[in-house]
């Protein structure tokens, strides 16, 4: 919590140090700091569900009664919970650091609201990835290691996907004149840009993943909100369907 309260304090300061006016929309700046509270989020819950393999204490559980869903349940609700507290707490330094620069919300409440469940909810998604690597994996090294890898992979996914769908579908041409000097020609079609069924596949596949959202919450270009926490829900139900079956049959020695 310390290194969550931190980092987000810090990310404020850092903007503020380059543009000062970022305070005037607290809003955005409060959205603004999701990947790195995901990334203290990821170490944690490797952390936690490794030790409970390194010490053995997953077959205690086992042995006083608790069925292997009641422990995947467990530990999937203790990460989820630790996620969202992390979250608020860094809201709260955020926060707490932007009134003492003056900053004002800079967006409606409402507006506020559904940012702060997109969030949340997106965390809540990443927390049931990780409880799946970490649940199903049994080395401590491995669990950190795969679920450190795998939320750098998702949220450098999530920024390549909105770079590419944010480019525009015309650029201006340069050109020179007779003497050299360079001039802004007319509009030409970028190649980057893209369009038809691939835009709508990335446009889904970003909506649809937790660091896509995060990507796009913490760029200000959100894309169907509305409808962001509802996939997340879709997340955290296929990983923990996925997860509890596999760890039903899972040996563990």
């Amino acid at each position: 919590m310390v290194l969550a309260v931190g980092l987000s304090a810090a990310i404020l300061l850092s903007s503020y140090s380059i543009r000062p006016i970022c305070v005037e929309n607290m809003g955005s700046q409060l959205m603004a700091n999701g990947s790195g509270v995901i990334l203290v989020s990821a170490i944690l819950t490797a952390l936690y569900l490794g030790t409970d393999y390194s010490n053995g204490t997953i077959r205690n559980r086992l042995a006083v009664g608790r069925t292997r869903v009641e422990i995947y349940f467990a530990n999937l609700i203790t990460t989820a919970l630790s996620g969202v507290i992390l979250l608020a707490a860094a809201w709260i330094s955020t926060g707490a650091v932007g009134l003492y620069l003056g900053g004002k919300p800079g967006m409606p409440t409402g507006e506020l609201a559904l940012d702060a469940a997109v969030s949340i909810c997106a965390m809540i998604a990443f927390c049931a990835i990780f409880t799946v690597i970490g649940m199903l994996l049994s080395s401590k090294s491995a669990i950190v290691t795969i679920t450190l890898v795998s939320t750098f992979v998702l949220m450098t996914v999530g920024s390549l996907i909105l770079s590419r769908l944010s480019q525009p579908e015309f650029r201006s041409s340069i050109v020179f004149d007779e003497n050299g000097n360079t001039m802004i020609g007319g509009e030409v079609p970028n190649p980057l840009y893209v369009s038809g069924i691939q835009r709508d596949i990335l446009t889904a596949v970003n909506d649809v993943l937790p660091s896509g959202q995060l990507v796009q919450m913490e760029m200000g270009e959100p894309h169907n909100e509305e409808l962001m926490p509802l996939y997340s829900l879709g997340v955290l139900a296929v990983s923990t369907a996925v997860g509890t079956l596999v760890f039903r049959r899972k040996d563990l020695k």
